[in-house]
């Protein structure tokens, strides 16, 4: 009797390398995500039941810092502050963002599609630049239009600059420009079919725009009304440096003034931390289930119309300089005033050739101000090209992942977005004092805290790439016995370039301008050149603060110009958003 042996059944070597690749590399991404974002999460709560600072040996648990926080009227004013600011902001913005994307995706104006892509310049200037710029204009004793204004007319102050309206003119300037981008997307996307039939039945333009297009664009509309919202009511330098003498406190300059001013209180900090948290929380829930419930408003799927044109006659001019009044009062109009009082020795509003100086400048090239440049411009060139690979590592993880794993990352992908920059810094601070890992004090906490900062957006913007990418050709790879490594390096990098490139444009800028996380973990040997444009301002020495905006908005343009000129950044940034 012949015994018929059983073969061993193996998978090829190939197979077996992707299967291990897959275990490994999993694992190694949840454990990146849990460093970088569920840890100083979870100090960031540890710390507001701490009754002393991180480090305190005698410092016990206790929820007085909560009732302290959900208390207090001081902190309660702030939080009502806040939610005004965010929704007066947000919802101007709207309206002037829908104005803009209208003139731009659905009319004749001359130059609109050449404008587009300088209407989102405004979003690539720190805030904090802006409101130093602005400042310069419109500063109640020394600014240049409240000056003009007071020879020529005699009117003592148009406008305060340090007031409410100053930060709400301040922060619709710059989200505007944000509003702008997913409005824009939407209006170019709507079957012009549509609003055809709507004509043929009789309707007005005022009755199809309001019963028809606004609907459709509803849902990016509310959407983008919570990001805004969210957005302003953890900004930090607006209302930190335009409401101290006013006294107008939010819950971001709530913050800082818990950690920053002595006595520091910084257990309080992450309980007001946390009310922070809630607001972004609910926020980004109410954004994720109005844009989830948005396919049903889709209007184009397979066979579609284009996008109807509306015919604006004799005002096609006049919506030309629409748009080129909203670039030159959100860039060219502040940036002009940064450079002309960049050369003053002092701010007055009696202007003279012997005011005129270039010690502001000549100051930056000694080497306590040289650190700051060096700082900023490693951390955007270096450390950003580093983040760039790492978030498009880990979609392409978050892609070939099929079980639980990916979901997991997907989602704590999301925790970055809903914190705010200064609750991620306090966050960092209890984590990296607690922790036996010694890099508080030193660039790697800035290194970490960037990639953290913006792990989402990063993440997002690397999955719509690979969303343009068929997994046949990672397939292709394996079956022909590539590891997963080789089939990244060669098969996947090289379709990516351009979106890698684009990233990395984003992110050198967002890390060069970073200001919110960076003020609650340097020293004096990671400083920054936002932190030195933020010391100079709080020393009230403003024409230097005045040369640093120039040289770090200069280098973000100069960057943006070559990036855009060569690659085309701005308009494949506009086109795919």
């Amino acid at each position: 009797m012949s015994v018929v042996e059983k073969e061993e059944i193996s998978l090829p070597s190939s197979g077996r390398h992707w299967l291990n690749f897959d275990r490994i590399v999993s694992t190694l991404a949840m454990a990146v995500s849990f460093v970088l974002i569920i840890a100083p999460l979870a100090f960031l709560f540890f710390g507001s039941f701490r009754s002393g600072s991180p480090g305190d040996p005698q410092a016990v648990f206790t929820f007085g810092n909560w009732i302290t926080a959900y208390s207090d009227p001081v902190i309660r004013i702030a939080f009502l502050n806040t939610v005004m600011l965010s929704a007066t902001v947000a919802l101007i913005s709207i309206l002037m963002g829908s104005v803009i994307a209208w003139i731009v995706a659905r009319t004749d104006a001359p130059g609109r599609k050449q404008l587009a892509i300088f209407l989102i310049i405004p979003l690539m200037i720190s805030g904090l630049v802006t409101t130093l710029a602005w400042i310069a204009l419109l500063a109640p004793n020394a600014g240049f239009i409240n000056a003009i204004c007071r020879s020529l007319f005699g009117i003592r102050t148009v406008f305060d600059i340090y007031s409410f309206k100053g930060m709400v003119l301040i922060l619709v300037l710059h989200y505007t420009s944000f509003a702008f981008i997913p409005i824009y997307t939407a209006l170019r996307s709507i079957d012009g079919r549509l609003e055809e039939a709507s004509y043929m039945l009789g309707a007005s333009p005022f009755q199809t725009a309001w019963r028809m297009t606004v609907r459709l664009v509803f849902p990016t509309l509310a959407s983008t009304f919570l990001l805004i919202f969210i957005f302003v009511a953890e900004n930090f330098p607006v209302p930190t440096v335009l409401g101290s003498n006013s006294g107008f406190q939010t819950l971001a300059s709530t913050i800082f003034t818990e950690m920053q001013v002595e006595p520091s209180n910084p257990p309080l900090a992450a309980a007001v931390g946390t009310m922070l948290l809630w607001i972004a929380l609910v926020g980004t829930i109410w954004q994720r289930r109005i844009a989830n419930r948005s396919s049903r408003y889709v209007t184009i799927a397979g066979k579609g119309g284009q996008a109807r044109v509306t015919k604006l006659g004799k005002w096609r001019y006049a919506a030309t300089g629409v748009l080129v009044l909203y670039f030159l009062v959100s860039v060219v109009l502040p940036y002009a005033a940064l450079v002309f009082s960049s050369f003053l020795k002092f701010v007055t509003p009696r202007l003279s050739y012997r005011l005129f100086t270039l010690d502001n400048y000549t100051r930056l090239l000694r080497w306590e101000a040289l650190i700051p440049l060096r700082n900023s411009l490693l951390l955007g060139l270096v450390v950003g090209f580093v983040a760039t690979f790492l978030y498009i590592f880990m979609a392409y993880l978050i892609r070939r992942s099929r079980n639980w794993t990916g979901a997991a990352m997907d989602y704590v992908a999301l925790a970055p977005t809903v914190m705010p920059a200064l609750v991620l810094a306090v966050g960092f601070v209890w984590t990296y004092i607690w922790l036996p890992i010694p890099i508080y004090g030193t660039i790697w906490i800035l290194v970490l805290a960037y990639i953290t900062r913006y792990y989402g957006y990063g993440i997002r913007q690397a999955r719509a790439a690979f969303v343009q990418i068929s997994d046949e050709l990672s397939e292709a790879a394996r079956m022909t016995g590539a590891s997963p490594l080789r089939a990244f390096r060669d098969v996947m990098l090289p379709i990516l370039r351009p979106a890698i490139l684009s990233i990395w444009t984003m992110l050198f800028i967002f890390f060069f301008m970073e200001v919110s996380v960076t003020i609650m973990l340097y020293n004096p040997q990671t400083k920054t050149l936002p932190i030195l444009l933020w010391e100079s301002l709080s020393a009230g020495n403003l024409t230097a603060a005045f040369a640093v905006a120039v040289v770090e908005s200069t280098t973000i343009f100069v960057v943006l110009y070559i990036t855009n000129h060569f690659f085309g950044i701005l308009r494949s940034s506009l086109e795919s958003s």
